[in-house]
């Protein structure tokens, strides 16, 4: 496929030379440009580089003030993309994407590879049988840098709801204290059947960072380098036994989530291959969690509902409805005192609230036309 890249970061360069590095992909275009990289085709601006012929599929990076409107116009023109996660500061950009992917056809691919690592399958394992006993909790250690809630903490959520499902109810505490901690964040959190995960983030950069197996036997642990997921290993310890290290195959992230987009676009089940817009969608409303966690001091219970022009007809008519009884409430009493002001007039204002109350009420039955075609949610981790 021929991709087009937009941004011209670290991680962009990186896909750049990943996506050359494929048999069967190349990159066409970069806008804007990266420098040392030449491409067939230079764009002068964003309205060229969508309109290039021959573009098959796009990575979407770039800064987060534009990613979430690029993400939007490229999803309108139905091509198949990856996109650099997060795709801004909330969840905004996967709801665009989610409204109108009906309408265009197109396939997101959210950049979270972890969930695919080989380790995992271990980890799940561990979590399902009994070698280790009776589990206790699921323990993330990393780092990072500047932001810890909507860069790093948004990447690494993925993973947990891969291994122990959705999460329920979560606790975040970070230093300092307040709803932007650079220092260190902690999150606690709580998904089904009572099973607890907890995820440590430090400032600064670790030479391992550690996904971990408690259970009342022992634990299973997967260390990672930082941005190097191809050197790995498993540690595991049973009743006090001497540890155990095995070293993991090399693996790529990259060729894995371009993988996963070939089977998007060629699969034609309901629910493709993951991690996929659904995935995305969850790890940022499940990171606009922590950070009202943080804001407001206490445990924050996510209600989870799933995207679709059903739902969002839904509360676009709650809101209206809303500011329709709000405008009653102001209307009648100008309506009702106006004669005693010698203006008559305003007795037509109240006239008005029946019909309009008439006319709302049919447009809630507008809802029941819709076709609502949104796949199902995929179930939850065992």
């Amino acid at each position: 496929m021929n991709f087009l890249i937009l941004g011209n970061g670290p991680e962009e360069e990186q896909w750049a030379q990943e996506v050359n590095a494929a048999e069967r992909h190349e990159v066409l275009a970069v806008f804007p440009g990266i420098e040392g990289l030449p491409t067939p085709s230079q764009p002068e601006d964003f309205e060229a580089a969508l309109a290039l012929a021959g573009i098959e599929a796009v990575i979407v990076g770039g800064e987060k003030e534009v990613r979430t409107e690029w993400l939007r116009r490229v999803a309108a023109t139905g091509l198949p993309a990856i996109c650099l996660h997060p795709p801004g500061d909330d969840s905004e950009g996967y709801y665009q994407v989610a409204l109108s992917r009906h309408e265009t056809g197109s396939v997101l691919v959210p950049d979270l590879p972890a969930r695919l690592h080989p380790g995992l399958e271990a980890l799940q394992r561990a979590i399902q049988g009994e070698d280790f006993g009776h589990f206790r909790a699921l323990i993330q250690v990393s780092s990072g840098w500047d932001d810890l809630v909507h860069d790093h903490f948004s990447k690494r959520i993925d993973v947990i709801r891969a291994l122990l499902g959705e999460v329920e109810s979560l606790t975040g505490l970070g230093d300092p204290p307040g709803p932007d901690p650079d220092l260190s964040l902690v999150v606690q959190l709580r998904g089904s059947n009572a099973r607890r995960a907890e995820v440590r983030i430090t400032s600064g950069q670790e030479e391992w960072e550690r996904l971990t197996i408690q259970g009342s036997k022992g634990s299973l642990t997967l260390e990672y380098r930082p941005n190097a997921y191809s050197e790995s290993r498993l540690i595991r310890q049973v009743d006090g036994e001497a540890k155990v290290t095995t070293d993991l195959p090399t693996w790529s992230p990259h060729q894995t989530l371009l993988s996963v987009l070939d089977q998007a676009i060629h699969s034609h089940e309901e629910v493709g291959p993951h991690p996929d817009l659904f995935d995305g969608t969850r790890a940022m409303e499940v990171t606009e969690a922590v950070a009202r966690s943080l804001r407001r001091g206490r445990t924050v219970d996510l209600h989870y509902e799933v995207i679709s022009e059903a739902s969002n007809f839904k509360s676009v008519m709650t809101s209206a409805g809303c500011m329709l009884l709000l405008g009653i409430l102001f209307v009648l009493p100008i309506a009702l005192a106006g004669p005693a002001l010698g203006m008559n007039w305003t007795l037509y204002l109240a006239y008005a609230i029946l019909p309009i109350l008439i006319l709302f009420a049919l447009l809630q039955f507008l809802r029941f036309a819709a076709n609502d075609q949104s796949p199902p949610p995929p179930n939850d981790a065992p």
